[in-house]
């Protein structure tokens, strides 16, 4: 006799109880007879052989009147007062005994599950080849859920180890305990398949211990014929079409074809193992080019569900579950699978990641559904796992003309053509913020004009991109002002040459250095114009970062987005980042200047690096540039001929009386015609006279100025 049978402690004569015929003792309610009878059956193991009747039965009544019913208990006594616990537990045992004589257990599991449930039973058996063990397990524990009676009985066996489990499934379901154990292990068709499992982490009732794939997947199961695989597409989620094509994302290069035909191949040939990795950045499109992937090439996209049944945020062990049901059940479906926030799933740091290290590893190697991965954070993954997906796609924001041009369709009517090429630099501005603002101001157009919807639209962008830590530059001016000319630059190159030059070849690398002011960055826009390429532009707030390392990958990404963008780098104050390395005193400085030379070297574009202090630039990094080009101050011809062209811009008189005044400005820049340029549209200039002493007063400021003013004194 078993520990548990020896809780039995009431000893009865069963020869001197009348038989009891259980099918007079049921009443009608909902659940079938049949079925209440095998509840019951189940229930009577419960509390004698599996000791669940110490809780049952109570000081003064059943503890648990729900199942004191199913099991007519009521009528042991003809009134509450007769109770007494050892008589209940005489009663227990003598009705145990009863039904021991006279149920026929096997004809009573054929006829107690409900035709549903054995109907759709028999389609999981058939399409996973589950043995009758598999089969009676997945009935009881999808019985044990949609029942909540038999829930109850299960928890007056208390809290149960791993082993108890197994021992208890094998009391109620008359099976052999090795044959139990074997249905329950990790590298059977239960598990493997996510329909079951058991939880090992700690002590727990029943129900609690055996994790069904969900809780409404045993009330479709009991309720509906269902196929397995329209009841899994409850469990995951069939993604909407989206208004996007392969070709919005030309910007990825040769992935793109490259997954046009290689997924296709993959499923006609009905290969294990295709798993594609893309991650970046939130909002840049990763969900919306899966979902363009699988309607391009006639596939539905099966999204693995981020939510359970209650709407509420999924956890692992469930998203897990989904998984390995769809790939045992979707497999040569025309289905492609998606799973997003990968996180939890391969992040080493969890707990439990080196007991699911092994099984993520195999099914990477082995699922029968290609399946695309998505993440925003790749550097918490793995190596062992990135090693085993076919393919890792970085999905960055979409390239300067494909922002233009959706900015121009999202703002058509408020925006005009230099304010979208104005959003459209900035680098950060992802698809799906893009669409966000949008939306907003689409729901409230009605009530602004089309120029407070252009302020709102701006304002949202600018709001976000503060929020997530990034400088915004939205409003910044990128031309290089109303009169420009080379001509008016004082350097010994002949920049219109230059300018052709790199239009021949693509080509080529520039230091333009020399004081602030003297049209170093107008003449990289000017150059971009001239060329008909984009300008990407950065400055040292842009490239360095207080984190060890992240200079470094912001430094990469600059050079890898002028590629994609087909754009001329520009690194304004390039100083702050290239400084000579026998001045550094922190290893990072070294490492810093060292990415930049390896980038430098191997950009096969046009790049140009902007200082105001030469002598300080690493001797290394200098080699490296074909071109070194000094920007001085205007010469004596230039001033004139500049102040002479701004004055005809203003429609002020110009007096040769001026040249004079204007040729002792040694330290005059086109920078300072712009800042009093700015200047006039707050208090316009009336006079040539007064624009020279704005001239003169900004000159004055400068080092240079003051002391070349001293001489003259």
């Amino acid at each position: 006799m078993s520990e548990s049978e020896k809780r039995v402690s009431d000893e009865i004569d069963v020869e001197d109880v009348e038989p009891i015929d259980p099918l007079s003792l049921l009443q009608q309610n909902q659940i079938d007879p049949a079925t209440e009878l095998l509840l019951q059956a189940w229930i009577w193991h419960m509390l004698l052989p599996l000791g669940g009747q110490l809780d049952f039965i109570g000081d003064h009544g059943f503890e648990d009147m729900n199942v004191a019913n199913l099991l007519k208990a009521h009528l042991w006594f003809e009134t509450e007062d007769e109770y007494e616990p050892i008589a209940a537990r005489a009663q227990l045992k003598r009705h145990y005994m009863q039904w021991q004589q006279h149920i026929h257990w096997d004809g009573l599991y054929e006829k107690g599950v409900p035709n549903v449930l054995k109907a759709n039973i028999a389609a999981w058996q058939e399409l996973l080849g589950l043995n009758a063990t598999e089969s009676k397990i997945l009935t009881f524990v999808i019985l044990l859920y949609h029942h909540n009676v038999l829930n109850q009985a299960a928890q007056l066996m208390g809290e149960l180890n791993s082993r108890q489990v197994v021992l208890a499934l094998s009391v109620i379901l008359q099976l052999p305990e090795a044959d139990v154990r074997e249905a329950l292990g990790h590298q059977q068709t239960l598990f493997h398949t996510g329909l079951l499992k058991v939880d090992h982490s700690s002590e727990y009732p029943l129900r609690s211990k055996i994790d069904l794939m969900s809780g409404y997947f045993a009330t479709w199961m009991c309720l509906e014929c269902i196929s397995p695989v329209e009841l899994l597409k409850r469990h995951v989620h069939v993604a909407p079409n989206t208004e996007l094509a392969l070709d919005d994302f030309a910007h990825l290069g040769t992935l793109v074809p490259a997954l046009r035909h290689y997924v296709p191949k993959v499923m006609s040939q009905q290969q294990a193992g295709c798993n594609i990795l893309i991650y970046g950045v939130a909002g840049t499109g990763k969900t919306e080019f899966t979902r363009a992937l699988a309607q391009e090439l006639g596939l539905e996209c099966i999204e693995v569900a981020w939510a359970d049944d209650e709407g509420n945020p999924a956890n692992r062990e469930a998203r897990m579950s989904a998984l390995r049901a769809a790939q045992h059940i979707f497999a040569k479906q025309n289905i492609l699978l998606l799973f997003d926030e990968v996180e939890d799933v391969f992040n080493t740091e969890q707990k439990d990641y080196q007991l699911n290290k092994a099984w993520l590893n195999r099914m990477l190697e082995q699922n029968a559904v290609p399946t695309v991965w998505i993440t925003n954070r790749v550097d918490m993954m793995d190596r062992a796992a990135l090693r085993r997906f076919d393919m890792v796609i970085e999905m960055k924001a979409p390239p300067r003309a494909k922002r233009r041009e959706m900015i121009a369709r999202l703002t058509k009517g408020f925006l005009n053509a230099a304010e979208v090429e104005q959003l459209a630099e900035h680098e950060d501005l992802v698809p799906a913020m893009l669409e966000r603002a949008h939306k907003v101001t689409e729901q409230v157009a009605e009530v602004l004009s089309a120029a407070e919807q252009a302020v709102l639209y701006k304002q949202l962008l600018h709001s976000t991109l503060k929020a997530q830590g990034i400088s915004s530059y939205l409003n910044r001016k990128n031309d290089y002002g109303a009169l420009y000319d080379v001509a008016w630059i004082n350097t010994h190159h002949d920049l219109q040459q230059l300018s052709q030059g790199l239009a021949n070849h693509a080509v080529g690398s520039l230091c333009l250095y020399g004081p602030p002011g003297t049209g170093k960055s107008a003449y990289v826009k000017w150059l971009a114009r001239q060329l008909g390429r984009p300008l990407l532009y950065k400055k040292g707030s842009d490239l360095l970062s207080k984190y060890v390392g992240e200079s470094e990958r912001l430094i990469a990404e600059a050079f890898e987005e002028a590629i994609r963008d087909d754009a001329i780098l520009i690194f304004d104050e390039v100083d702050s980042f290239l400084q000579d390395r026998r001045q550094a005193h922190q290893s990072w400085e070294v490492t810093q200047v060292n990415e930049m030379l390896t980038q430098m070297e191997a950009f096969q574009g046009i790049f140009v690096a902007t200082t105001n202090l030469m002598k300080h630039l690493d001797q290394a990094a200098l080699r490296r540039f074909d071109f070194k080009i000094e920007f001085g101050f205007l010469r004596l011809e230039q001033r004139w001929q500049l102040f002479q062209a701004y004055c005809q811009h203003f429609g002020l008189a110009c007096p040769h009386s001026l040249e004079y005044a204007v040729g002792k400005l040694h330290v005059l820049t086109p920078g300072d015609f712009a800042v009093v340029v700015k200047c006039s549209r707050i208090t316009p200039i009336q006079s040539a006279e007064q624009f020279l002493q704005l001239l003169q007063a900004e000159c004055a400021l400068k080092e240079q100025g003051s002391k070349t003013a001293l001489g003259f004194m």
